[in-house]
C-alpha cells in the first residue's frame, strides 16, 4: 500500500543521508590525518615520518576507537624517501633544489 511505500522511501532517505554524512566525516578525518603527516615533512629536523604518523593517527583517528594502529604504518620510510617520491626523483637524484620545490608545494 501507499503508506508502506512512503515509509520505506522515507526510511531509505534517512539511511542514505546518514551514510553520506558519516562518509564525509571520515573523509575529513582522513584529510586531517594526512595534512598533519605531510606537514611534518616540511621541517628537515622534524620527527621521523613513523613518529609523525603515529602522532597524527593518535590525534585524528584513534580517538574514534574504530581502527587499531596499522602495523604497516610503523614501517614508514625516512623523510628523504618521501621528498624524493613527491619530487618524482630517485633517492640518488634528490638534491637541495628538489627538496625546496617539494617543501614549497607542501606548504601551499
Amino acid at each position: 500500500d501507499q503508506t508502506s511505500t512512503s515509509y520505506l522511501l522515507l526510511s531509505l532517505h534517512r539511511t542514505l543521508r546518514t551514510a553520506a554524512v558519516m562518509g564525509l566525516l571520515w573523509i575529513r578525518r582522513s584529510l586531517e590525518f594526512q595534512l598533519e603527516l605531510y606537514a611534518s615533512l616540511i621541517d628537515r629536523d622534524g620527527p621521523h615520518p613513523r613518529d609523525a604518523d603515529y602522532e597524527a593517527y593518535a590525534k585524528h583517528l584513534s580517538p574514534r576507537k574504530l581502527f587499531p594502529f596499522p602495523a604497516t604504518l610503523s614501517q614508514m620510510p625516512e623523510r628523504k624517501a618521501f621528498i624524493a617520491m613527491f619530487g618524482g626523483v630517485t633517492l640518488d637524484e634528490l638534491n637541495e633544489e628538489v627538496n625546496r620545490e617539494v617543501v614549497k608545494k607542501l606548504q601551499s
